[in-house]
């Protein structure tokens, strides 16, 4: 019986390619827009692995650039047990860098479209003030870690003009020459000049829009008085028990004044994979409206199939065919329409982030998984299915004589 149903979509194919056509495309956009949400997954992993700390923040402050704590908090945190070291930063964003500032990167943004808002979202460079000696011990800094040019940050760097820059940044301040900026070129804060020591780049664009400097250098350019903070990176004595002492610092400082979240990293990759399962829902709820209409046009096909083949199924019927054989019959072959539908959706899915990877930067890759593949064969067959059994049915209740008299009109 496959084969039959088979050879039946051939012997249409003009009408088996325009349903193939109308189911393809949206299981092309199901796979494309999840493989964006898995590309996000694996860049964020991969930023936070990166990160072995426990970040401790104002409560309910979406980033450091938003939260202030009291300096004095810091003693506070040397002292609880289990904790190896901690680091005060400054985090804020720049008045100005070169001759762009604030309202004119404003202006800009308003002026583009979606696609580009999203992408100068994600480009807004941060200033970053490391305590350069409370800095130095840290195991798992990234930054230095990161290094490709130049020096990081040393202590003969306190309080001095001196910054360490990503290799993005310098491509986007590039020099007279429209080169990039290099080690030992100058960069324009606001009103003073900055000397670039060192060039980094870890290859996430989550990380790399920052610009590190001294924490008291970052305090004048971001405005923030010496009593206070944005945040405090926390290393403990044992990595594995990172969580305990995240819990530890939560339960210990219970200043009303200074209330605080202490965030691991898991805990963040927990945050983000539940904020990532609500996005895969609502992609599926935006394109649900696309497949409908690719099982309207499987019912659509399927049902003219069926009544130009009236006279096929009363001859099957009268040769001793039954109802069930009929049903079956319909079935398969509206299944597969889902089935090759879904192939050549995969193949358009596949080619189109293999070219997409070409023009993504930032860390960011457009993933296609076996998942994906999985996800769209069954979700294809079982729209192919569901538009054939309507039309199905309808062809199974004929009376064979009343079929081939139909037919023949």
């Amino acid at each position: 019986m496959g084969k039959f149903a088979w050879l039946n979509l051939m012997t249409r194919p003009l009408r088996t390619f325009l349903a193939l056509v109308g189911l393809s495309v949206p299981i092309l956009g199901v796979l494309g827009l999840f493989s964006v949400s898995d590309g996000l997954r694996n860049l964020v992993g991969s930023t936070l692995d990166k990160i072995k700390g426990v970040m401790v923040l104002r409560e309910n402050v979406p980033t450091p650039v938003f939260s202030e704590l009291p300096s004095s908090l810091g003693e506070k945190l040397r002292a609880i047990p289990g904790v190896r070291a901690v680091a005060p930063e400054i985090w804020g964003l720049p008045p100005t860098i070169g001759n762009v500032s604030l309202v004119t990167k404003s202006l800009d943004f308003l002026k583009k479209n979606p696609e580009q808002r999203i992408q100068s979202f994600l480009d807004a460079t941060v200033i970053q003030g490391q305590d350069i000696a409370a800095h130095k011990p840290l195991k798992s800094a990234v930054y230095p870690s990161a290094l490709k040019e130049g020096r990081y940050l040393s202590v003969e760097d306190e309080n001095s003009n001196n910054i360490v820059i990503s290799r993005k940044i310098a491509k986007e301040h590039s020099n007279a020459q429209g080169e990039p900026k290099k080690v030992g070129d100058q960069l324009k804060i606001g009103s003073e000049a900055y000397t670039i020591i060192g060039i980094y780049e870890t290859g996430s664009f989550l990380l790399d829009p920052v610009i590190v400097m001294d924490i008291n250098t970052a305090r004048k350019v971001v405005n923030k008085s010496a009593d206070r903070v944005s945040r405090f990176y926390v290393e403990a004595d044992d990595s594995s028990k990172i969580e305990e002492v995240a819990k530890r610092i939560e339960e210990t400082i219970t200043d009303p004044n200074a209330r605080l979240d202490a965030r691991s990293m898991s805990e963040f990759a927990a945050n983000f994979s539940t904020v990532m399962s609500q996005l895969d829902l609502f992609l599926l709820m935006t394109v649900s409206l696309a497949l409908l209409v690719g099982v309207v046009g499987i019912i659509n096909t399927m049902l003219m199939s069926t009544t130009e083949r009236f006279v096929e199924f009363g001859v099957l019927r009268t040769n001793g065919w039954s109802r069930g054989n009929v049903l079956s019959l319909v079935t398969i072959e509206s299944a597969y329409l889902g089935l090759m539908s879904g192939v050549v959706g995969c193949v358009m899915a596949f080619a189109l982030t293999q070219i997409g990877n070409q023009f993504i930067g930032g860390g960011l890759s457009l993933q296609f998984s076996p998942r994906l593949i999985g996800l769209g064969l069954a979700l294809s067959v079982v729209m192919g299915t569901l538009g054939g059994l309507y039309p199905a049915w309808k062809a199974s209740r004929l009376v064979p004589m009343d079929a081939i008299r139909l037919g023949s009109h």
